[in-house]
């Protein structure tokens, strides 16, 4: 039943049904015994829905925005949903290549760069001839002139990186020459911190740091 819609239900009724049992899954077990024990009310929905429960149903729904033709769109002409205004300059990007993909606010792409398939998020800084595929990069919580830690490696991508199949998580400090390419065909799972393969996908830690020259590629 959770994999069919939303529920909603007071607080006070959640921590009874908790305390009463020592159940841990939601939709296989908290929700049923809802039904069983309690007043349960259905309202039927029928438009766009997923279940980004694991990171393989994020990484793909996500993606699915930037797509020509997405099944979930924020321009519908009754129901537009607009971005929290965060009063950011424009992004700006220097004669680089980019195809199917969203830029976020406040960014600034490099020279040379290659995207593709993704999404780019809040205050990324992109170093010269970067190429990006079927990527989400999360963006970060302040810019590098704002960087707290000036004379680590700098917020961002920098020159000369590769990343395919990968969620970079927010702040992450990524050197020049580094090479970050998943396999989503490929059911994997492996730990290489602060790097991490769920689903085939690379998925970086928050706030990680890769040197320069850091390579991980995951073959099939």
């Amino acid at each position: 039943l959770a994999s069919m819609g939303i529920y909603l239900f007071k607080k006070s009724v959640l921590v009874d049904l908790l305390r009463k049992s020592d159940y841990e899954d939601f939709g296989k077990e908290v929700f049923p015994m809802a039904i069983r024990t309690r007043k349960v009310q259905v309202h039927l929905f029928d438009g766009y829905w997923e279940d980004i429960g694991t990171i393989k149903s994020f990484y793909e729904s996500n993606l699915d925005l930037a797509s020509t033709k997405p099944q979930f769109q924020f321009n519908v002409p009754n129901a537009p949903i607009y971005t929290q205004a965060r009063f950011l300059p424009p992004t700006q990007i220097i004669n680089s290549k980019i195809s199917r993909s969203l830029i976020s606010d406040g960014c600034f792409i490099d020279e040379g760069c290659e995207i593709e398939n993704c999404i780019i998020g809040l205050r990324c800084h992109i170093g010269k001839n970067v190429k990006i595929r079927n990527s989400i990069l999360m963006g970060n919580d302040y810019s590098s002139y704002e960087d707290p830690q000036p004379d680590s490696i700098p917020l961002g991508i920098g020159d000369g990186c590769h990343i395919e199949g990968a969620i970079i998580d927010k702040n992450n400090r990524i050197s020049s020459g580094v090479t970050i390419i998943g396999r989503p065909d490929l059911d994997i799972d492996d730990e290489q911190p602060p790097l991490y393969i769920r689903d085939g996908i690379a998925v970086t830690s928050k706030s990680a740091v890769f040197e320069s020259g850091w390579k991980m590629r995951l073959y099939g």
